[in-house]
């Protein structure tokens, strides 16, 4: 889910980033959409980054980046916009400029500043704040504090457009729920990206309810679990390990859909709530 809000007004931290900070950085190659921006979720980016721009032209349009994403990065390289990239670690911003095109990286304009969401204002405003699963890797006891950085970090008409994961009241999943529907998909859709089709609903499988996250580890047991049931195959099951989640302790929040709006509109004016088109979202 992609959201645009925008700005209504002219204790310890929880972000993990002990995994980030060894190597998890280098198996995100393998991690695809909905992990990743899809491409609707891009086009949809894109086309507000073209507002902003015809609204006040490209030299004159602040976009922050919450992270190091590449494809946001790209973005703002394809239009000529300048960013800053707000992330925990110099080393995983420069790691994932590998990923934008040669052609492209000439043209970047960015500014990188080192440190915590949750702990370090930008000490700017921007036009536009882009955030990718940044609402779902700060856990909800510091989610308020997160949203209260973003609203002082936006301009007047600015808009926060964080993508996340989401969950609906009374969503439960098992692995061999979330395994049947995937088979279900695949037969009808004849597709074979069992990470695409699987991820979110495998990440629910191993959620607590109650402490309200799950961790990656957690995860690749369920996996392993039906791959020892002789439910998935070693292919399906490589599909996985190659992301590097047997031995992660990286957390996951996965807000309600309403608790996630009320937190928001605590700061925000919710303009628009976009779902990406593609069948496995």
């Amino acid at each position: 889910m992609l959201e645009t809000g925008e700005n209504m007004n002219a204790g310890k931290p929880t972000v993990k980033t002990g995994d980030w900070a060894t190597n998890f950085v280098h198996h995100w190659k393998y991690y695809l959409a909905p992990a990743r921006a899809s491409p609707s979720d891009i086009k949809f980016i894109e086309n507000k980054i073209k507002e902003k721009i015809i609204q006040k032209g490209k030299e004159n349009v602040k976009i922050l980046i919450l992270g190091a994403t590449p494809e946001y990065r790209s973005l703002c390289a394809q239009f000529g916009v300048s960013c800053c990239c707000f992330d925990f670690s110099k080393y995983n911003h420069e790691y994932l400029t590998d990923e934008i095109k040669s052609d492209l990286k000439p043209k970047l304009k960015e500014v990188f500043t080192e440190g915590n969401w949750i702990e370090k204002d930008p000490s700017q405003q921007f036009d536009l704040i882009l955030g990718d699963n940044v609402l779902n890797v700060v856990m909800k006891n510091d989610l308020l504090k997160l949203l209260s950085i973003v609203f002082k970090s936006l301009k007047k008409d600015g808009f926060f457009m964080p993508r996340t994961y989401i969950r609906d009241k009374d969503e439960k999943w098992t692995g061999e729920k979330a395994l049947e529907q995937y088979r279900k998909d695949a037969d009808a859709k004849q597709v074979k990206q069992m990470f695409t089709w699987t991820s979110r609903n495998f990440y629910l499988s191993a959620y607590d309810y109650k402490k309200e996250m799950m961790v990656l580890k957690d995860v690749w047991n369920v996996i392993s679990a039906l791959h020892a049931k002789k439910l998935i195959s070693d292919e399906e099951l490589e599909e996985y390990k190659k992301r590097s989640m047997e031995l992660r302790e990286f957390k996951f929040y996965i807000p309600l859909r309403e608790d996630l709006d009320n937190m928001l509109e605590e700061f925000f004016t919710i303009k628009e709530t976009f779902f990406g088109k593609e069948p496995y979202l």
